[in-house]
């Protein structure tokens, strides 16, 4: 799998800026008088999706943490059995 990952880097790469470019850049605009805050606008957007990513990510953790430790396990344990059996 890491091999089509890194045969297609380019490809993903030319998908994921804009992609993320979109997300960041999707706050509500309203016409304001006066300066407004870019900045301020664009950190709390960045900020935001980061909390929701890492509250994403702490969600499925446990979850594939077990599904990955079953495989092992059932893996390791065909090689043990296979071992004792010759």
């Amino acid at each position: 799998m890491s091999n089509k990952i890194k045969e297609n880097a380019h490809r993903i790469g030319l998908v994921a800026l804009p992609v993320a470019v979109s997300m960041a850049s999707a706050v509500p605009a309203y016409a304001a008088e006066g300066s407004v805050d870019i900045t301020g606008i664009m950190t709390t957007a960045f900020t935001s999706v980061q909390g929701d990513m890492l509250a994403t990510i702490a969600a499925a953790l446990p979850i594939a943490l077990v599904v990955v430790g079953a495989g092992m396990a059932v893996r390791f344990g065909i090689k043990f059995f296979r071992q004792i059996a010759k």
